[in-house]
């Protein structure tokens, strides 16, 4: 299910994030009372994407893609940290999907900054390290 989620997103395809992701509950729920209605969101109103690799050819489309859409935040460290190890470990593991837009060694690598704690964030890669032996 996260292949399809990853080939929407990239294509810009308008679906639900929530469905994409597998979710098949609504993404509200309301609570009744005699007196009032109350809304309330399961989930958050925009995902955190982090684009390892934005400035790159991929990661600049990917980038105009994503921003066209509302219910998604790309979160991007200052240029001058781009690079830096601990800054991208701390966006990996602050998203909520990470692309990555690296060559297959610089991806391998990156897809290790996420923490053995972390089993909300998803990644999706956009070379061949994790498609071919």
């Amino acid at each position: 299910m996260k292949l399809s989620s990853s080939i929407l997103l990239l294509l810009g395809v308008s679906c639900s994030w929530d469905v994409a992701r597998g979710f098949s509950s609504p993404l509200t729920t309301s609570l009744r009372s005699t007196t009032t209605t109350t809304t309330t969101s399961l989930f958050a109103d925009k995902y955190k994407v982090f684009i390892d690799g934005e400035a790159g050819t991929t990661g600049l489309q990917v980038r105009q893609r994503i921003e066209a859409r509302d219910d998604l935040e790309i979160i991007s460290p200052p240029s001058d940290l781009r690079k830096d190890e601990d800054t991208r470990k701390k966006f990996i593991n602050e998203a909520d999907a990470v692309i990555l837009c690296l060559p297959d060694e610089a991806s391998i690598k990156a897809a290790s900054f996420v923490e053995p704690d972390n089993d909300r964030t998803v990644i999706i890669d956009a070379s061949t390290a994790f498609r071919v032996d």
